[in-house]
C-alpha cells in the first residue's frame, strides 16, 4: 500500500550479488543535495553473497529514507523491478541498478527538466563507461542524439540511454502489459515512451559498470569490453519492439525497427569476433528490410567478416 503523502521522488534500486558495488551505488544516492523530499527503496533479490548485509547496514544508517524489500527466495531482475517500482510513492521515479551510481546533482537537474517540459515522460542522461575488468574510465562516445524524441527514434536507437539514468513519471505505470516473466529494459522504456517525449541531458550524471549485467554472455571471459552479446538480448528487444506493436505502432515502423535490432546485434557479434553471429544476424537484418548502406555493405562483406572485424574496431577505438 502507497503512502498518503506524496513525495516528489522514489529513487527505486534492484540488486542481486552486487556485494562489490552496492555500496557505492546507495552512497551516491543518499549524498544527493536536492530541495525536495525523496525516498529510496531497494529490491534485494535474495543474494549469495554480502549484498543483503550491506543493504541491510545502510537501512539502518538512514531509516527515513531507505526502504528495503528483502525477498525471501530470488524472483529474479523483471518481477524484483516490478516490486520495487510498484512500491515507490513519489510523484517521479527515478531507477538505479545496484551495480551503478550517481554523480552529484542527478535528482535535482533531472527533476526541474522534468517540470519545465510537461510533454516529456522521462527524462535520461549521458553516463559516464567504467570498464569493471580493467579498471579505467572510457571516453564518452559522440553520439548524435536529439534533446527531445519519441517512440519511433526509441525503436530505431535501442538502446541509447542506460536504465540507471532514466526518470519517469509515476503515474505511466498504469496500464503496462507484460509479455513474459522476463523482460528487458527496454520493454519498460516502450511504454513509457507510447505517450510523450523522451528528454535527452547531454551530461554525464552517473557511471555505468561495462559487462556487469545481464546483456553479455557470461561464458565470455575475454579481459576485454567487446563480449558476445547474451543469447536472450535479442529475443527479448524483438519482444519489446512487438510490445509497441500491440500498443497501436504502425507496422512499417516496426519491421524497420527489427531490421536495425537485428544490425545491432550483428555489429555486436563482430566487435567480439562471434563471426559465425554476426552472419546470421547481419542476413536476417536485411530479410526483414532494407535500412541503411552500412547494412547493405556489411551484407556485402560478411564473408570476409574477419575484415570487416579489423574495420569496425578501428572505426569504434577512434570514436571511444
Amino acid at each position: 500500500m502507497r503512502k498518503e503523502k506524496l513525495l516528489k521522488v522514489s529513487v527505486c534500486v534492484i540488486t542481486y550479488n552486487h556485494e562489490k558495488y552496492i555500496r557505492q551505488c546507495l552512497q551516491s544516492i543518499v549524498d544527493q543535495q536536492t530541495n525536495f523530499d525523496f525516498e529510496v527503496i531497494i529490491g534485494e533479490d535474495c543474494s549469495t553473497d554480502g549484498t543483503r548485509a550491506i543493504v541491510r547496514e545502510f537501512a539502518e544508517n538512514y531509516p527515513d529514507l531507505l526502504k528495503p524489500i528483502f525477498h525471501e527466495k530470488n524472483i529474479g531482475g523483471t518481477n524484483n523491478l516490478f516490486s520495487v517500482h510498484s512500491a515507490a510513492c513519489g510523484e517521479y521515479i527515478a531507477h538505479v541498478d545496484g551495480d551503478d551510481y550517481m554523480l552529484p546533482g542527478k535528482l535535482q537537474i533531472q527533476v526541474d527538466e522534468l517540470e519545465k517540459n510537461p510533454d516529456c515522460t522521462m527524462c535520461v542522461h549521458e553516463m559516464k563507461r567504467f570498464d569493471q575488468q580493467n579498471k579505467r574510465f572510457l571516453g564518452i562516445t559522440s553520439k548524435n542524439i536529439p534533446f527531445k524524441s519519441n517512440i519511433e527514434f526509441l525503436l530505431m536507437n535501442f538502446p541509447f540511454f542506460a536504465h540507471s539514468s532514466k526518470m519517469y513519471r509515476a503515474k505511466l505505470r498504469d496500464g503496462l502489459k507484460l509479455g513474459s516473466e522476463e523482460l528487458l529494459d527496454c520493454y519498460f522504456h516502450v511504454h513509457h515512451a507510447l505517450t510523450g517525449n523522451i528528454l535527452y541531458l547531454n551530461k554525464p550524471l552517473g557511471v555505468y559498470r561495462l559487462n556487469v549485467g545481464n546483456a553479455t554472455d557470461k561464458n565470455d571471459t575475454r579481459n576485454s569490453i567487446y563480449k558476445n552479446p547474451s543469447l536472450k538480448l535479442i529475443d527479448l528487444t524483438i519482444e519489446a519492439i512487438q510490445y509497441a506493436k500491440r500498443s497501436g505502432v504502425e507496422s512499417t515502423i516496426i519491421d524497420k525497427a527489427i531490421a536495425k535490432a537485428y544490425f545491432d546485434h550483428a555489429y555486436k557479434c563482430l566487435l567480439a569476433k562471434n563471426f559465425c553471429g554476426f552472419q546470421l544476424f547481419i542476413k536476417k537484418s536485411n530479410a526483414m528490410m532494407q535500412i541503411s548502406q552500412f547494412q547493405r555493405i556489411f551484407k556485402t562483406f560478411s564473408s570476409f567478416p574477419f575484415l570487416l572485424f579489423l574495420l569496425v574496431r578501428l572505426r569504434d577505438a577512434i570514436r571511444t
